[in-house]
């Protein structure tokens, strides 16, 4: 009977879910290798100086295809998205130089001016996960970039990347003394009870 008591009582306890509001801006650097389909393998990396949670790095890898009459592109961490089946998922990762992290995916969609290289992007990062204290992370963070690009493949891209948005981290509330006490006062009836009918 206490332990169906003590059940109950677990089961029954409500989540306590917290937001926090993301806002920084990172230089960006993209070295572009090209694969199948027109499409492209993007090794991304970025720093920041006003980062919240101390995520002062950003890095990670997506695939990207541009039309080369409209200078329209789109970028993805999911190369399905593009049809090539075979190469590996990427992953976008925001980190620093303690334990905290976030982890998630990329949808992002911009265009290149040809005439200046010069590439404006916007789209949204999908936070799945996070680490340390960003642990179980769940949100969207909204994402902006301007980035000079370099026709010769051996410069990486650079870039101002502006990342904003919430996300949320659901926690799981410590019992209160008052119900702790209630629960052992219970049990300590029933022993008692108990006693009385030997």
């Amino acid at each position: 009977m206490p332990i169906a008591l003590i059940t109950f009582g677990l089961d029954n306890v409500a989540l306590s879910q917290t937001s926090f509001d993301f806002d920084a801006t990172y230089n960006t650097t993209a070295i572009s290798s090209e694969l199948d389909l027109g499409v492209s393998k993007v090794l991304i990396t970025g720093e920041s100086t006003n980062a919240p949670f101390g995520l002062t790095q950003i890095s990670g890898v997506t695939y990207s295809q541009t039309d080369l009459l409209t200078g329209q592109f789109r970028a993805n961490t999911d190369p399905t998205v593009f049809g090539l089946l075979e190469e590996p998922l990427g992953e976008i990762v925001f980190f620093g130089s303690g334990d905290n992290k976030l982890v998630g995916s990329d949808d992002i969609t911009g265009t290149i001016d040809f005439e200046t290289l010069i590439a404006t992007s916007t789209g949204i990062f999908t936070i799945t996960d996070g680490e340390g204290q960003l642990e179980g992370a769940q949100g969207i963070l909204s994402f902006s970039e301007v980035n000079q690009l370099s026709l010769d493949p051996n410069i990486p891209f650079t870039g101002i990347a502006t990342v904003n948005g919430t996300f949320e981290i659901q926690y799981v509330p410590e019992p209160r003394s008052s119900v702790t006490l209630i629960g052992l006062g219970l049990i300590s009836s029933i022993f008692s009870f108990q006693k009385s009918f030997r």
